[in-house]
């Protein structure tokens, strides 16, 4: 960061090895772009699903939308939820873009402490009525991992979390556990947080 210099809204650097990536929300951001759009030209019932990552507006006819979230070592739905009118469900896992090498799997999400893929977390998602905060606070939230995630999710003011660590079992906040519903194989070690 320190070869960075911001001059009014442009930004620059003189070292050619600098590069940002803003992949943590970008999608969610562009999400909430379009949704701006869609409603500009009168179009209020519509789900923009990009990758798997989706927001929400209006309803699916007369019954609300229905998501289901990934089991991130299966090949099945894990849960699903009815998603409600304006709101963004993102989640971040190491099941989509990695590689496993001498036995240890090495995904695209990076923990900036150490500059190797995250540990701890398989899954994390997220819900929340703006796409990009929900997209940035999934990453983040993967990031923090099982020890630290009630503690980033309180502080970026995320209340629905469900995140899933690598040994399979499952946490969420509270608010989460109320919305979401398990498939009847869900045999994994759930643990609801009272502090969110």
């Amino acid at each position: 960061m320190d070869d960075l210099e911001l001059n009014g809204q442009q930004l620059h650097s003189n070292n050619p090895t600098v590069q940002l990536n803003f992949g943590a929300f970008a999608k969610g951001y562009a999400i909430d772009l379009s949704f701006d759009y869609l409603e500009s030209i009168g179009i209020n019932n519509a789900v923009i699903n990009a990758g798997g990552d989706l927001s929400v507006r209006g309803r699916h006819g007369d019954r609300p939308w229905k998501i289901g979230i990934r089991h991130p070592r299966e090949d099945h739905v894990i849960a699903w939820l009815e998603a409600r009118d304006g709101e963004s469900i993102f989640t971040s896992g190491d099941y989509e873009r990695y590689f496993d090498y001498q036995g240890k799997r090495y995904h695209h999400i990076l923990d900036p402490r150490t500059g190797y893929p995250a540990e701890g977390s398989s899954s994390v998602t997220v819900i929340h009525h703006n796409a990009g905060i929900a997209d940035a606070a999934a990453t983040a939230l993967f990031v923090a991992g099982p020890k630290q995630w009630q503690e980033i999710a309180e502080s970026m003011g995320i209340e629905y979390v469900m995140l899933v660590n690598t040994s399979g079992s499952i946490y969420m906040t509270a608010k989460m556990a109320k919305r979401i519903h398990f498939n009847e194989d869900q045999s994994g070690h759930i643990i609801i947080s009272d502090s969110l």
